[in-house]
């Protein structure tokens, strides 16, 4: 007789002695005060939670009615002096003008911390280590090693939302297919419209009821956004959202801080306002192998390098990605540390050391006015040569990371059934002593 048996997904485990444990803890701790040191140095510029602060305007104005997208009417701390995200973002944002002034920088800073750790616990899950001691002290070590990673520490230092997103749409499709799965994504893209890229994967993954989901979902909260904000909400969708200077305020697409296709294009050809007809074709084709990558990844059962793949072109084919868009990293850097781990070489840990320098938040000027963070952002100081290698930084560790999820998938990600039908065990021969043996 065949017996219907749960899920079998072997896992593997991670280390737990005492000592790493602690030691993780006090590495996180350890990092976790030199970011306040670091905060209180900056406090005094106009840098410091500066995002933040802007959500903060945003939904005290949101509950005032007062306008959030009318240049010269409206008054917020945004570029512009207007509201960049949607009206049901806005909505969201009104819950923390909610919070008493003297917490709101607490829960900026453990908003971030949180998602640092979600998203590090859960990345270390999809590759099959189990819930254990040995995975949360893994969690622990590597958000203190990411934290200093420039896109990381600038979403801590200006209070941005960005790991947030990268959490909920993580959580949402690298897990079992459910009926709800697509909410994630839906949420995401009602917040930046960005995420809505996913949908394009859950197409060609043939996951429809998850794209009709996540579409369903954003229609919703654009359905919300009029009926709490009408008027917003009719400014907001009749805008140019094409437009990159409503997001960004400048149209010269040359500056370091976008790490986009765009971006690099205009640095190579020097045009501050490079032709769409340009920088279009080049940004679908690279969408088009990433989301070739992703989808074979998808089929082979690993869905954390798929979805993964999938949020870094996202971030590559935007009009204007800021460095601190390139959260979507740090997946990778847990597949890439785990693999190192694993294979006990020295020349991928070298290239991890590497490419982790490279990313570091180095002080690279100690303006008054604002920090200059990374070797992505080298400011005008150091030699045009250099400059022109580190501006493209991002960009060039993105295209080298799809050539790896090509080649070696099973390097950054081994083989997870997440999804496949239940294994049926059956029971064979009993032997003398009575021990029974099951074969799969």
């Amino acid at each position: 007789m065949t017996e219907v048996g749960s899920e079998i997904r072997a896992e593997r485990r991670l280390p737990a002695p005492l000592w790493w444990s602690v030691l993780s803890g006090v590495l996180l701790i350890v990092v976790l005060a030199g970011f306040t040191v670091w905060a209180n140095f900056w406090t005094p510029t106009n840098v410091y939670l500066q995002d933040f602060d802007s959500y903060v305007a945003s939904g005290l104005a949101a509950r005032a009615g007062e306008p959030l997208y009318e240049p010269g009417v409206s008054n917020l701390p945004m570029i512009g002096g207007t509201f960049k995200y949607t009206p049901f973002a806005a909505g969201v944002f009104a819950v923390l003008s909610l919070v008493p002034g003297l917490l709101l920088s607490m829960v900026a800073l453990l908003g971030n911390l949180f998602a640092l750790l979600a998203i590090i616990w859960i990345s270390l899950g999809r590759l099959g280590y189990a819930a254990d001691h040995g995975r949360l002290a893994a969690t622990v070590a590597l958000s203190a090693v990411a934290l200093p990673l420039q896109p990381v520490l600038m979403n801590f230092t200006v209070g941005q939302v960005n790991l947030l997103l990268v959490l909920v749409v993580l959580a949402d499709l690298t897990g079992r297919d459910r009926r709800w799965s697509g909410i994630g994504v839906g949420l995401a893209a009602a917040i930046k419209l960005t995420p809505g890229f996913f949908v394009i994967y859950l197409l060609l993954t043939r996951r429809f009821r998850a794209a009709a989901v996540a579409t369903g979902t954003f229609v919703l909260t654009v359905g919300l956004g009029f009926v709490g904000l009408p008027h917003d909400s009719s400014l907001f969708w009749s805008a140019n959202l094409a437009d990159p200077s409503r997001i960004t305020g400048k149209d010269n697409a040359m500056v370091p801080e976008n790490q986009s296709v765009r971006g690099v294009l205009a640095r190579i050809l020097d045009l501050g306002d490079v032709s769409s007809l340009v920088w279009v074709p080049v940004a679908a084709v690279v969408a088009l192998a990433a989301l070739w990558i992703a989808v074979r990844a998808h089929r082979q059962g690993r869905e954390l390098l798929a979805v993964s793949v999938v949020g870094m072109a996202m971030v590559l084919v935007t009009p204007w990605t800021w460095t601190h868009y390139w959260v979507w990293l740090v997946p990778f850097f847990v597949m890439a540390a785990c693999a190192v781990w694993q294979s006990r070489k020295w020349w991928p840990a070298e290239a991890l050391v590497a490419v982790y320098l490279l990313m570091f938040g180095w002080l690279v000027s100690d303006r008054v006015d604002a920090p200059i963070v990374g070797l992505v952002v080298l400011p005008d100081d150091y030699p045009p040569f250099l400059q022109a290698v580190t501006h493209t930084l991002y960009v060039v560790i993105a295209l080298g990371l799809f050539l790896l999820a090509a080649l070696k998938p099973g390097w950054l990600n081994p083989r997870q059934d997440w999804g496949l039908p239940v294994l049926r065990s059956e029971p064979a021969e009993v032997s003398g002593s009575g021990a029974r043996r099951e074969t799969s």
